[in-house]
């Protein structure tokens, strides 16, 4: 009963955000995009990362896009993660997912079950992409289809 009200919450949440965020523009503005995922997720339990963590962790060097947002659980027990990118354009948007799939790929080959009940979240991670915006999403289901729904939704005309 609780995973069905929270869904249904997550969802009045993402059809608000859709008409926040969908102005039928080809680009909605990346404050726009970040603003409506920020919404759509629990971010109280995280942070903000700045460009070193992109370029360390992510290995996407400050140059690769025009802006960012990544947030990380500051909690040792959850791995919620979310990352939203603008590259300057379509192709540079193939570079940042090809980055982040590999991000993943390295998280996932790296793990260390000492919290097992968090795999899935990694295993089922997620990249989105529209335009020259990159979105991926290590998150619960529900949270992650709220982000992406949010996110989607901005560019819906």
């Amino acid at each position: 009963m609780k995973k069905h009200l929270a869904l249904i919450l997550a969802l009045a949440l993402a059809l608000t955000l859709f008409a926040g965020c969908g102005s039928g523009a080809a680009d909605p503005g990346f404050d726009a995009a970040a603003q409506a995922v920020k919404s759509a997720v629990d971010t109280s339990s995280m942070a903000e990362q700045d460009g070193s963590y992109i370029e360390n962790m992510i290995g996407l060097p400050s140059g690769s896009y025009e802006n960012a947002l990544v947030m990380v659980t500051n909690m040792g027990t959850a791995i919620d993660e979310f990352g939203l990118f603008k590259a300057a354009d379509e192709g540079g948007a193939e570079e940042i997912h090809s980055a982040i799939q590999e991000y993943l790929d390295r998280r996932l080959t790296g793990w260390m079950p000492y919290q097992p009940e968090e795999l899935p979240k990694l295993q089922n991670a997620q990249i989105f992409t529209e335009g020259s915006y990159v979105l991926y999403a290590i998150l619960g289901e529900d949270a992650k289809t709220a982000a992406s729904e949010a996110f989607t939704g901005c560019f819906a005309g």
